[in-house]
């Protein structure tokens, strides 16, 4: 065997397990069988004296672990648990270090691993005729052969029964019992009217299930349905029901009643809109509420069995009394504490009954106004006698035993027409043989189980079922399709987005995509009933065949469509697009939880929230075709040549600074910290941008703390761009943090939209998809204009360590470029597989994304004319450098065919800053590198390319390392790369002299504004600048930093160092494009200052008008005249926005040729071109002068502008 060793450090990533949040250790381990042994050693104790933790009673001398194997994707994780508590001597002792050694069982992994189910190669539906019915209650149900001829069945004879019954589809996947619709029995009689008709039993949603030990039965409801579906086809001939062989010998007893059951259950409230619990109506305090049940024929001379279940809410003790026919049980309710919203109970008690009307009376006890309390439900056992009521009558039996192997029943008030049918296995219905004698029907049993019966009249008034809309079922077969990629589970009202998805992915990835409603699933894998494990099982069957064939081929789900806490629309808001999992706590608002891992737990002994996921599993969230269809739109155009930038090479950390009271202070800026160190370390092409709270000034407002320039901090990393926008902190469905800096408003104003970031929100629902409200985290998701392209967020509260423990996962594998989202967080969770803390956070994006890093790399080849293979360089202050290199692929060989631009920022050295300790806490120290000694632009041409630059006097003179990081480009490729191997600091040898300031020119919005011009309330300030010398952007000079004032408020200077960029080629000129939002209408001034690497400075002063209409300056059409195709680009005064935009061609007789409508985005003041193609249209155009018409809107406002076209022949 193999073995190897991993040290335990204890609490630091503490693990809260169980109802009283015990810390444990606990960590996942990879494997490369399918088998371990783990064994604990070396462990060191010491006393524990604290009272913050209350262990139990039971604690012992020996250290408590355990191991728990699973697998994901065919490939084996161990997660090993510890519990650092012993009992020794009468002391309790902490467990402060040990070595966990793992020892495998087998030295080569399973190639694949065998499923217990055979699954079915072909639906029935795949052929014939098929109809889809339901109906509610249990019971016997007819159909006569007139409906079956009105619903097309040319011989009703002939025509059968399909379903899967009405319970819930089991959770755990050693217990699936039913694949592809099963045929059901059915029984040819004839009802009251003559008529011939089809007789079948129905189950109903709501199983009861009986406890050997207690010989009581409880109920379980359907968490999402509230009706059975079964099937009609004349595919093959009905299963007809038989008679079950007749007993001869006597019975050891005769069974003239039956143990039945009552139950009362309002579900009308769902407590915290989480879990699949719901309660009845509130009762305050010291109020009360009357329950009135009517029991089916009790025997009165035998007591029953009745259970109350309720919740209470309250800070001090509190109860519920239930009092009836003099009885009064008491169930008390715990105190709540911070993270249960109530607590709950359950109570059995033994009354006599007085009549088969029960009122019940429930009073709430409670001791201040706030608490409430919440009925569950009432369940009674008790005895029936055998007589028949109605005409159809359900009961059962209990099993014999050897001392009696035969039972007699004996029903009273039935008939001789009465039929019994035996439906303990709704498949195998058989009908009994009886005797009707005086008035008894009789017949025997020698089942050795609780059996359940049923009697019925055919000539009664036997209810019909009803059909399921228009009853038809188109033919399908998913049993019988190719193993895909991809599968996309779409709402019908969605289907032209997931279709358009499907078609990308099948297009650009190459991938096999299978796009299904939930409803052809639900047909096939539970029986029509909208249950998730109908969908889970339909991914296990794909997930399955793929390991039988070794080639694990289904690796990314897609779930296109809403979901909610509501699943059985209970509140009737219909948000039950495609159905969650949801826990079975409903009280506690950390142990609760919505997850979608539920479908992608497919080993055979996973299911519900045990596993570890086997693929890439995601949610679009939509609730119209439009928001889907925004975010089709915004993957298509993710890895657009215009979405190309180098907004691509960041990647930012924002971090609360929490505050003393809750005890976290520095804790999630150390997070960030440190997994903004983990990417400098290993993926150094990235610029960390680091937007840390108490590194800014937190002010007191009327609405309480703010951090107004974090916000403003963020908005402006949207607006320029990131490839991953990184929290860690507080949260809550509507905002980021206690201080709001970033709300649902500010999210709507993004306008980002070619540059597109993943979120991360490690914090708490963020993105609480499945509320009746749409979470900020949607809000990003959905935003047409910008926002995100996609989330791996928060649904419910979390805990910050397993926060911090799957955010670390998370950056370990999402730069792989092999690897799409799915996979990414496949890998993630199944690396920080420790507790239920994971399956709170979902993927809301289509896991088949791949992130739009650049593909290629950039190398450097010398600096100043060294080798930087051979020399180490430094570059000093006021001296020019060289630096020269190439654009390689990913073997580092260099790509003579790249020819374009590259962007290289050359950074000064790392410092390490300090916190400001806003809420009390000590300070932090953290390391940034931000600030750049050049930003500039250079010609790639056939791979190679070169830059020179000015150093500037304010750098830093401490000698250190300094840092290039580079972004190439072409129309169709990027490249990143860095460089670091040179130290930054002294003074040249050969210093340059200069004393005069840079030139500038200012304009706005674009080069050829002229002052006291018109502009709306967002613009761009533009300055052009040119010094011999160079451009000072360092920033680490004091008062050296290129601002901006408006209006003379020095109070809020605008520093613009990190939007200045020097022109193509050239390190004595460039320009900086800054935008000014929400600029109130009126008269304004500008005042720019900027200064040279000399320290020369000067200023330059703009005036202009804002008034905020928009208006598109002018278009151009080109070429024109045109033959394939023109381009349309219009310039207008909304810089960098997104419009809708409808293109309109006309003959001159005013006569349409063609409309396009299309979403465009802006490059400052200019839109990117929008291609009209007549041919690819499907446009017939004769050769003529024609008129065009552009209209573009944004934010509700509209301009349009005309213009001549001329169409020729090639």
């Amino acid at each position: 065997s193999t073995g190897y060793s991993a040290a335990g450090g204890l609490f630091e990533d503490a693990v809260l397990i169980g109802e009283s949040n015990l810390p444990y250790w606990v960590e996942s381990f990879e494997l490369q069988s399918s088998d371990a042994q783990v064994t604990i050693t070396n462990a060191v104790f010491e006393p524990f004296n604290s009272t913050s933790i209350i262990l139990p009673d039971t604690l012992g001398e020996e250290l408590n672990f355990s191991s728990l194997v699973g697998t994901s994707a065919g490939r084996s994780h161990i997660r090993v648990s510890v519990f650092p508590f012993v009992k020794r001597n009468g002391q309790i002792l902490k467990l402060t270090e040990f070595t966990v050694s793992i020892n495998e069982k087998n030295s080569i992994r399973l190639k694949s691993a065998t499923t217990s189910y055979a699954w079915k190669t072909s639906s029935v539906l795949s052929s014939g005729k098929w109809m889809k019915i339901k109906a509610k209650n249990k019971g016997i149900y007819k159909i006569t052969y007139d409906q079956l001829k009105g619903w097309g069945f040319a011989n009703p004879d002939q025509v059968s029964l399909y379903g899967n019954g009405g319970y819930m589809v089991p959770v755990m996947n050693r217990d699936i019992q039913a694949d592809d619709l099963l045929p059901y029995p059915v029984w040819k009689g004839k009802d009251k009217a003559n008529n011939d008709c089809l007789f079948f039993y129905m189950t109903g949603n709501i199983q009861l299930n009986y406890n050997l030990e207690t010989g009581f039965l409880s109920h379980q409801q359907n968490y999402y349905s509230t009706e059975t579906y079964f099937y009609l086809s004349d595919q093959q001939s009905p299963n007809l029901i038989e008679k079950a062989p007749e007993l001869t010998a006597s019975a050891g007893r005769q069974v003239v009643s039956f143990p039945n059951y009552t139950f009362y259950e309002m579900e009308v409230m769902n407590l915290i809109n989480s879990g699949s619990r719901w309660f009845d109506e509130q009762i305050g305090m010291d109020g009360s509420k009357t329950i009135k049940i009517t029991l089916d024929n009790p025997d009165l001379s035998k007591p029953a069995s009745i259970t109350v279940a309720a919740a209470g809410r309250s800070s001090d003790s509190n109860s519920m009394d239930v009092a009836m026919n003099g009885t009064v049980m008491n169930l008390p309710f715990g105190l709540q504490n911070e993270f249960d919203y109530a607590r709950d109970n359950l109570k059995t008690t033994s009354v006599v009954l007085q009549g088969k009307n029960i009122q019940m009376k429930l009073t709430y006890n409670a001791e201040n106004n706030v608490s409430a309390a919440w009925l569950d439900y009432i369940g009674i056992n008790y005895q029936s006698p055998l007589s028949m009521t109605g005409d159809v009558y359900n009961f059962r039996g209990r099993g014999v035993n050897a001392a009696v192997p035969v039972s007699e029943f004996i029903l009273s008030g039935s008939t001789s027409g009465t039929r019994i049918w035996d439906v303990t296995d709704p498949q195998q219905v058989l009908e009994m043989p009886s005797t009707f004698t005086d008035g008894l029907l009789k017949f025997k049993s020698n089942s050795a189980l609780m059996s359940d019966y049923v009697a019925f009249n055919p000539s009664g008034n036997i209810p019909s079922p009803e059909l399921v809309g228009d009853g038809n079922v188109p033919n399908q077969n998913l049993h019988g399709t190719d193993l895909p990629d991809m599968i996309i589970v779409s709402n019908p009202k969605l289907l032209p987005a997931a279709d358009t998805l499907a078609d990308f992915h099948r297009t650009n990835d190459q991938m096999t995509v299978q796009v299904v409603t939930p409803e052809m699933v639900y047909n096939e894998f539970s029986g029509g009933l909208p249950d998730p494990g109908g969908l889970r099982n339909y991914f296990k069957m794909c997930y399955d065949r793929g390991k039988a064939s070794g080639k694990n081929t289904l690796k990314y789900v897609l779930l296109m469509g809403d979901g909610t806490f509501d699943n059985r629309n209970i509140q009737g808001l219909g948000l039950n697009l495609i159905p969650t999992y949801q826990s079975d706590n409903s009280l506690s608002i950390t142990k609760s939880y919505v997850t979608d891992d539920f479908y992608a737990f497919l080993d055979d002994n996973e299911g519900g929230s045990a596993g570890i996921i086997d693929l890439g599993i995601g949610r679009i969230p939509a609730n119209t075709l439009k928001d889907a269809q925004n975010v089709v739109d915004k993957v298509k155009d993710y890895r657009k040549q215009e979405a190309m930038g180098n907004w691509r090479n960041t990647v930012t950390f924002i971090a609360d600074d929490g505050n003393v009271a809750d005890g976290f202070t520095n804790v999630h800026m150390g997070d960030a910290e440190g997994l903004a160190n983990f990417v400098n370390k290993n993926y150094p092409s990235y610029f960390t941008d680091k937007i840390y709270f108490d590194t800014y000034q937190r002010i007191l407002s009327a609405g309480g703390e703010k951090y107004p320039e974090v916000t403003e901090a963020i908005k402006s990393r949207v607006k320029r761009g990131t490839l991953i926008m990184n929290y860690t902190g507080h949260a809550n469905e509507r905002n980021l943090a206690d201080e709001a800096v970033l709300d649902i408003g500010i999210i709507d104003a993004f306008t980002n939209y070619n540059r597109l970031p993943i979120f991360v929100t490690a914090t708490c629902e963020y993105s609480r998809f499945d509320d009746n409200d749409t979470s900020a985290g949607e809000h990003i998701l959905f935003n047409p204009s910008g926002g995100g392209v996609g989330l791996f967020s928060t649904t419910r509260l979390v805990y910050s360590d397993a926060n911090s423990r799957l955010n670390r996962a998370f950056f370990k594998y999402v730069f792989q470029k092999d690897l799409r989202l799915g996979d990414v967080m496949r890998l993630a969770k199944a690396e920080a597989n420790t507790d239920d803390n994971q399956l709170k956070f979902s993927l809301l994006a289509d896991p088949a994304i791949q992130l739009s890093q650049p593909e290629f790399k950039v190398i450097t080849t010398s600096l100043d004319d060294k080798s930087t293979s051979t020399d180490v360089d430094t570059i000093k202050t006021l001296s020019v450098v060289t630096v020269k290199g190439f654009v390689a692929d990913n073997n580092g060989v260099k790509m003579t065919s790249f020819t374009g631009d590259i962007i290289p920022t050359v950074y000064d050295k790392a410092i390490t800053a300090k916190t400001l300790g806003n809420a009390g806490q000590p300070t932090m120290n953290y390391t940034v590198q931000n600030n750049i000694i050049y930003n500039g632009l250079a010609s790639v041409t056939n791979g190679d390319f070169e830059f020179s630059f000015f150093v500037p006097k304010d750098i830093s003179y401490k000698l250190d390392k300094g840092k290039i990081i580079y972004y190439a480009y072409n129309e169709t490729q990027d490249a990143q790369g860095y460089f670091d191997n040179f130290y930054v600091g002294g003074t040249s040898n050969n210093p340059i002299s200069d004393s005069q300031g840079p030139a500038i020119d200012l304009f706005m919005n674009s080069n050829t504004f002229k002052a006291g011009g018109q502009v709306s309330a967002s613009s761009v300030l533009i300055a052009n600048i040119v010094d011999e010398t160079g451009i000072n952007t360092a920033g680490t000079g004091i008062g050296h930093d290129i601002t901006a004032v408006l209006d003379g408020d020095y109070t809020n200077i605008m520093v613009l160092n990190d939007y200045f960029q020097f022109s193509k080629d050239k390190h004595t000129e460039g320009s900086i494009v800054f935008p000014l939002t929400n600029l109130a209408e009126g008269s304004h001034t500008l005042k720019i200052k900027v200064w040279d690497v000399l320290n020369n400075s000067s200023e330059k002063e703009i005036n202009f008008v804002v008034k905020d209409i928009f208006r598109i300056e002018s278009v151009q059409c080109y070429p024109n005249p045109m033959q394939e195709q023109t381009s349309f680009v219009f310039n207008h005064n909304q810089p960098d926005e997104l419009f809708d935009v409808t293109l309109e061609i006309f003959q001159t007789s005013g006569a349409r040729v063609d409309i396009m409508q299309t979403k465009i985005s802006s490059h400052g003041t200019e839109s990117l071109p929008l291609v009209w193609n007549p041919a690819e249209r499907l446009v017939k155009m004769k050769a003529g002068v024609y008129i065009y018409r552009i209209t573009a809107t944004t934010n509700l406002k509209t301009s349009s502008a005309s213009g001549r076209l001329v169409y020729v022949y090639r």
